[in-house]
């Protein structure tokens, strides 16, 4: 019974329950493995554990890096105003198990980080700010190949 296990490997659901997984734990960890296909991922995971107010541990590389903040300080301290934790590929040995270990022995971390995630993504991914980001990439593709039908559309 998955409700009753202390860690949860979550499987891909179908596109209709596939958020319910995150209903499951509080804290997401992406990816445990620093290889090529890793690295080139998007950063759906992170925002996606933001939008379910999740805390987040990762991998200190590629896609993770674009939004997430380290909290753990040099020494083992923590930075309240983060919103994840890092791991180094070269401390991978031990630095998942610290860092799970920090987390589920003072749950008002993984608040702090559940929230301030969640207020990273908010409104950067927000339905309205991609849309009028796409809108706006949109319109400089058209202006660098026909400018004149780019100002027609912004008036």
């Amino acid at each position: 019974n998955i409700a009753n296990e202390a860690y949860r490997r979550v499987w891909t659901k179908p596109i209709s329950t596939y958020a319910s997984n995150y209903n499951l734990f509080d804290i997401s960890l992406a990816p445990l493995e620093e290889n090529i296909f890793n690295k080139v991922k998007s950063q759906l995971k992170v925002i996606e554990a933001g939008f379910h107010h999740k805390a987040i541990i990762a991998q200190d590389f590629g896609p993770y890096k674009l939004d997430l903040t380290n909290a753990i300080k040099f020494g083992g301290g923590f930075d309240e105003t983060a919103n994840g934790i890092l791991v180094e590929t070269r401390k991978n040995h031990k630095d998942w198990y610290s860092a799970l270990k920090k987390l589920i022995q003072n749950p008002e971390m993984i608040s702090v980080l559940q929230e301030n995630l969640y207020n990273t993504v908010k409104d950067k991914y927000s339905m309205e700010s991609v849309t009028k980001q796409r809108k706006d990439l949109y319109l400089n593709l058209i202006k660098l190949k026909k400018p004149e039908l780019c100002q027609e559309k912004m008036m």
